[in-house]
């Protein structure tokens, strides 16, 4: 697909603006406040932000990843969150064109939730409900309907099927090391792989699979951060092993 620099301009902005929309989910879900009201506003201070203070990444870099008004440090995963937005609808796009909508607001929410996993260990029910209804309509565009001939019946199937398969890990492998290994927001996100992704949502989890477990060989050498290696959030590994798969499709390796 032969696309405009402008045409490129423009779908990067969207995108830079949805992912300063996720910086605000970030934040305000876990703390239980309003997303329409009161206005932006710095976390230290308190202090209400203005339309100049909020322009996706160049507010960032023009005022040094500080506060204008009290001068806190401002959290590098805005900039990330902002740029990773652009970055994400210019893929979506190129590869689905403007149907791919629906996948980008897929990965913007599954990349929320594994933020907020990661900070909180715990995943939003509303969010994560939110990406399973994204993961389906995604799924009802992109999964072949050979198994029912209806497409939304075979998205749907799919969820249902891994969820099932989550909540049998968490159950079996549970009983053996008297932890629980998955949690049940965890399970939620297994539905959302298989609704999107189909039978090769098993590739995303083993490549997020493979992800936690390097990361948990890491810690294993650090003693003095072990601890967190027993509370380690999952939902970013599954993320980065769903966005692995998408570019093994994109490229046709699957």
């Amino acid at each position: 697909m032969n696309l405009e620099w402008f045409e490129i301009a423009l779908v990067f902005c969207f995108g830079l603006s949805f992912g300063s929309f996720a910086n605000v989910l970030i934040y305000r879900i876990p703390h239980s406040l309003s997303l329409i009201t009161p206005n932006s506003f710095c976390p230290h201070c308190q202090k209400s932000l203005k339309l100049k203070d909020k322009i996706p990444l160049l507010s960032f870099l023009f005022y040094r990843a500080k506060c204008p008004y009290c001068l806190a440090k401002i959290p590098f995963y805005y900039f990330f969150s902002e740029i990773l937005g652009g970055i994400l609808a210019i893929f979506c796009y190129v590869w689905l064109g403007i149907f791919g909508i629906i996948l980008f607001w897929l990965l913007l929410c599954f990349y929320v939730l594994s933020v907020i996993d990661w900070h909180f260990l715990e995943i939003p029910d509303s969010l994560n409900f939110l990406n399973l209804a994204l993961g389906v309509s995604y799924g009802i565009g992109e999964l072949p309907a050979n198994l029912l001939g209806i497409a939304w019946a075979e998205s749907l199937l799919f969820a249902f099927c891994f969820m099932g398969i989550a909540s049998f890990l968490r159950l079996f492998v549970g009983s053996f090391t008297r932890k629980e290994v998955l949690g049940e927001g965890d399970i939620i996100v297994f539905g959302t792989l298989g609704s999107a992704l189909g039978g090769n949502g098993i590739l995303a989890i083993f490549f997020g699979a493979s992800f936690a477990l390097f990361v948990l060989l890491i810690l294993k050498y650090f003693p003095n951060i072990n601890s967190l290696a027993l509370a380690i959030p999952f939902v970013p590994f599954l993320f980065l092993g769903f966005f692995l798969t998408l570019l093994c499709q994109f490229f046709q390796i699957l």
